[in-house]
């Protein structure tokens, strides 16, 4: 496993510095002090890490750390003995009963939202998505779309989503250390969290108190009970722990599904014959009605512009893990201690398994293509026992929202802007997505 030496490039080109390393192999080794990252870019590879050894190379507890100041012990941040009863516990909600309730609300959130541009306008995509986006979610789980609410509570997740990445970012043993100073972004991150667990545990106490049956996700996460209990006395999740796990889906809900939806916009707007037949399968399929959940299997080339996108730009562009023990990846003897790295953003450019990777190609995905594909060449919602676990609701939403937003517009971006990849805590575009919205004729 060849070494590379290029701490300093960690902030200024983390990507870039990635991509470098797998160049020397299917395992590689970043040596960014204090820390060890080992890289792995093979779908076997990957597999070990996030299936074999899961027990072994699991979420690393520096970095699980930082995202518990704002996640709590939520699904996706808990130790591993919480983690399989948590997920037991909230997999049943996200069966397709359920998910086909959002559909609707989805649609008619994105034709409100396309409603108030008008032609010729020019908006920062990235911007317009996240809104988009947040709405979405707060109606997901609170059964609401209250502007301000979606307002107040999107500023104080993007505070702190940049503090978080901030943080990461610090050498291990310094975090904790900053996080506890009275600086003024620590300041500013208590008082977002602070705002969030306010109307977080206010519909928590609202629903406690109500007999009504609600149709959101919220209602669905007090009423669940753990695996083999049954009965009025069967154990209920605690309102802390119903906090955590809102908190956990709504970051992860809605900050996803808008990177995706920026980066497809972008690709779409730079590809007419792609965008033109695009169009023409939504006007052919919907006929100019809105979509919904029953219309998407009729709508294959949105799917594979979809499955392209997060080809190229996966919002989840790089998995960590920490080695807890020794344990062998590839032939491979890595001690305990070392970060393990599976990074999509990677793997999914490899021209072994993507033939001209850079190029936006939605028509690879053929059915013949998607078989004979490694499993882990294309992980864009990760894998294993720590899989994203709305990732059913995600599909469903970024077509959605997709078809609905490109019956009315065109999207045209500047050519001259240059869309950079910004790695934080989701793959975002360096200095927003600026666009002009075209009316279809």
């Amino acid at each position: 496993m060849p070494v590379i030496g290029q701490a300093f490039r960690l902030r200024r080109d983390f990507i870039g510095l990635l991509r470098e390393a797998s160049t020397y192999g299917d395992i590689s080794t970043l040596s960014v002090n204090p820390v060890t990252i080992c890289l792995t870019n093979a779908p076997e590879l990957n597999r070990e890490v996030l299936v074999t050894h899961h027990q072994t190379v699991s979420r690393g507890q520096t970095s699980s750390r930082v995202f518990r100041w704002l996640l709590g012990n939520g699904v996706a941040t808990c130790d591993f003995s919480d983690h399989v009863a948590q997920r037991r516990l909230l997999q049943p909600q996200f069966h397709r009963r359920y998910v086909e309730n959002y559909s609707q609300s989805m649609t008619e959130i994105a034709a409100r939202r396309a409603e108030v541009w008008t032609d010729g306008m020019t908006l920062d995509i990235e911007q317009e998505m996240r809104e988009l986006a947040l709405q979405v979610i707060v109606k997901i789980l609170f059964g609401t779309d209250q502007s301000d609410m979606v307002g107040h509570l999107g500023r104080a997740f993007a505070e702190a989503n940049d503090y978080i990445y901030l943080r990461l970012t610090q050498p291990p043993a310094l975090r904790g250390y900053l996080h506890n100073l009275p600086l003024p972004s620590s300041r500013r991150f208590q008082r977002a969290k602070a705002f969030v667990d306010g109307i977080v545990y206010q519909m928590i106490r609202e629903r406690r108190e109500s007999d009504q049956t609600y149709a959101d996700l919220l209602w669905l996460l007090l009423q669940a009970k753990y695996e083999g209990e049954e009965g009025e006395d069967a154990a209920r999740m605690s309102d802390e722990q119903v906090r955590d796990e809102v908190v956990t889906l709504y970051f992860a809900g809605h900050d996803t599904t808008a990177a995706a939806l920026t980066w497809t916009l972008f690709l779409l707007s730079h590809n007419p014959a792609v965008e033109a037949r695009f169009h023409a399968e939504l006007d052919e399929v919907l006929d100019g009605r809105p979509p919904a959940m029953a219309d998407l299997p009729h709508l294959p080339l949105t799917d594979q512009i979809v499955t392209e996108s997060l080809r190229l730009y996966p919002p989840l562009w790089a998995l960590g893990r920490m080695a807890y023990e020794p344990v062998s990846i590839g032939g491979f003897r890595i001690p305990p201690g070392v970060t393990v790295m599976t990074c999509p953003v990677v793997t999914h450019r490899d021209p072994r398994w993507f033939e001209q990777p850079d190029d936006f190609r939605p028509q690879r995905w053929t059915e013949e293509f998607r078989q004979q594909l490694p499993r882990f060449a294309y992980f864009p919602f990760g894998g294993g026992p720590s899989q994203c676990i709305g990732e059913r609701i995600a599909w469903m939403e970024m077509k959605i929202l997709l078809a609905t937003l490109c019956q009315r517009w065109r999207f045209r971006h500047d050519l001259k802007h240059k869309a950079e990849m910004l790695p934080r805590v989701t793959l975002l575009p360096k200095g927003g997505m600026p666009a002009t919205v075209e009316r279809r004729r």
